[in-house]
């Protein structure tokens, strides 16, 4: 498990804590999957394709798989973003869309890379679609190179 050791589990910054996700942040993190690739993920994926994988359940299955491998951001005691990692890899980083440009994803994201390179990864990498122009920004915002 993913968290068992992680040296900022439990990390508090005034109202915000980081934490491995639980059971029973799973609906909330669904729900903010759920409307995150509603609104953002259409230009680049097409209406067809994101109203498949929302309708047949593969977001929600997807968080599923993962859970176990997924950090919670809570803002004030409510999950508002969620990072799952493995090995050396980000494989999702989504903050509520009503929390956007707040400073949030950043902090999660600086939470997830300080994660991987204690846990003695040298390199790390990160997965997002081609053509998501808002994500790409973001991680060339943080540093990160194509």
């Amino acid at each position: 498990m993913k968290c068992a050791g992680s040296p900022t589990t439990g990390k508090i910054m005034s109202s915000i804590e980081i934490r491995c996700a639980y059971a029973d942040d799973l609906p909330v993190m669904q729900d903010i999957a759920r409307r995150t690739i509603d609104e953002c993920y259409r230009p680049f994926l097409g209406d067809d394709n994101v109203n498949w994988y929302i309708n047949s359940g593969e977001s929600d299955k997807e968080l599923e798989k993962y859970i176990e491998n997924c950090d919670v951001l809570l803002k004030n005691g409510g999950v508002v973003a969620f990072a799952v990692d493995f090995d050396v890899l980000i494989h999702l980083l989504m903050v509520d869309l009503r929390l956007h440009r707040s400073g949030l994803g950043s902090t999660l994201l600086e939470h997830t890379e300080t994660q991987l390179y204690n846990d003695g990864k040298s390199t790390i990498r990160l997965e997002t679609f081609e053509n998501n122009d808002q994500a790409i920004g973001f991680y060339l915002k943080h540093g990160w190179i194509e």
